[in-house]
């Protein structure tokens, strides 16, 4: 599977998930640019079916075929897509909305640096389509997309192992 890159000078995360990323870099073993790739591919794995429902959704509202449409976003740009020939209906509720996941203000403190981020080509054609969907900036979507990752995943697949880990045993 080819892997695309997704350039973000940041990313918008309050101190609290920033910090999580941060401990599970450093007690988990994962670098600054692995840990959102993990969290995206779990947001993905978990919400697939909302952004293959969305982007199919998307392709009709264009008049194009959904294989044309994802081929459009995997190796063109969003720029390439026509235009809407009809309004875009959603049917289904966002899993961000469904969570109630808002975006974080555009401000300095929020701002974390980041660089490129690699995910799998499949995963960045739906991250195109969640960006066409939430209309929300890249760094923003990431962050919001982040944040419900940890929200699902932080107390049952991270958290135990810093716990036990710093325990010292298997229990």
């Amino acid at each position: 599977m080819a892997l695309k890159e997704l350039r973000i000078a940041h990313v918008l995360l309050p101190d609290e998930d920033w910090d999580r990323l941060m401990l599970a870099c450093d007690e988990l073993g994962y670098n600054k640019s692995s840990i959102l790739k993990n969290a995206l591919q779990g947001y993905f794995r978990r919400n697939r079916d909302f952004y293959i429902y969305a982007g199919i959704k998307d392709a009709e509202a264009r008049g194009i075929s959904s294989s044309e449409h994802f081929q459009i976003l995997r190796d063109k740009s969003e720029d390439d897509l026509p235009s809407y020939t009809r309004s875009l209906v959603l049917d289904k509720q966002d899993p961000l909305t469904l969570e109630n996941i808002i975006a974080i203000p555009n401000d300095k403190q929020f701002r974390r640096a980041y660089n490129t981020i690699e995910i799998s080509a499949f995963n960045f054609a739906l991250l195109r389509v969640g960006h066409i969907v939430h209309r929300d900036s890249y760094p923003q979507m990431v962050g919001r997309m982040v944040r419900w990752h940890l929200l699902k995943n932080w107390a049952e697949a991270y958290l135990p192992q810093i716990e036990l880990d710093k325990k010292n045993d298997y229990q």
